[in-house]
């Protein structure tokens, strides 16, 4: 699969050597059924060698019942937080684990609230 060359987030700012940050995506990021529509570096900050870099890579998406004319991109599951040390020339990945929402029932502030029960800082 051919990708797209990686494009800073603004104009000037550093970026990830392009031939090194292309193979770290080919050996740690499963792009299969991924159509990639463009890889996004964009540098955070810097520390002594070790440049902190967020790489995010769009795919192109076709919402349900809109039509093949009708799409967007969207990151998905493709963002990254890249740790680049510049005298030893690697990548370390530092993305903490995805989060996933809980799924809560109803709670006291949804609805009407009852006779006794506290909404914010008063009683109803």
């Amino acid at each position: 699969m051919s990708l797209p060359k990686p494009v800073p987030l603004r104009k000037g700012k550093k970026t990830i050597p392009e031939d090194e940050l292309m193979f770290w995506i080919e050996k740690n990021v499963n792009l299969e059924g991924v159509n990639v529509n463009r890889i996004r570096d964009a540098f955070l900050w810097s520390k002594g060698d070790i440049e902190r870099h967020r790489l995010d890579i769009f795919d192109k998406y076709h919402p349900d019942g809109e039509g093949e004319f009708c799409w967007t991109n969207r990151i998905a599951q493709k963002s990254f937080f890249l740790h680049y040390n510049t005298a030893t020339k690697t990548i370390t990945d530092k993305t903490v684990g995805r989060v996933e929402e809980k799924k809560k029932g109803v709670s006291k502030l949804e609805g009407i609230a009852k006779g006794g029960e506290r909404i914010g800082k008063s009683f109803r």
